[in-house]
């Protein structure tokens, strides 16, 4: 397992994305239904019809478009708001622990997207 932060996260280009994940609040077993918008080698943005508080653990369960693994990647989250357009609330989500395989694997999803672009 790795450990990322914000400064780590910076390291990495970002993505618009579209596809469901799930954020799962550990302790409480809230599970909330949800879809990502927003993803990097050190984080996601999260969509979904309930607010998290900022500094929340949360673990982000998801598969990657085309992939049929199963990721579950425990993040923090660093900022919450109500999307209007949305109509839902977003989630920036850092990872804090991961298998190093799946953020690689993310990195590489991230690069075929650009290329494409």
């Amino acid at each position: 397992m790795s450990t990322g932060d914000q400064a780590h996260q910076r390291r990495y280009f970002r993505a618009s994305v579209d596809f469901p994940a799930t954020v799962i609040v550990p302790g409480g077993e809230l599970v909330l239904i949800g879809r990502a918008i927003d993803l990097s080698g050190g984080g996601m943005r999260v969509a979904t019809a309930s607010e998290l508080p900022p500094g929340q653990a949360v673990v982000l369960r998801f598969h990657l478009p085309g992939n049929e693994r199963e990721m579950l990647i425990r993040g923090k989250v660093v900022l919450s708001f109500f999307d209007a357009s949305r109509r839902e609330y977003a989630h920036g989500v850092v990872f804090t622990r991961y298998a190093q395989p799946d953020q690689d694997e993310i990195v590489a999803y991230i690069h075929e997207l650009q290329k494409q672009s």
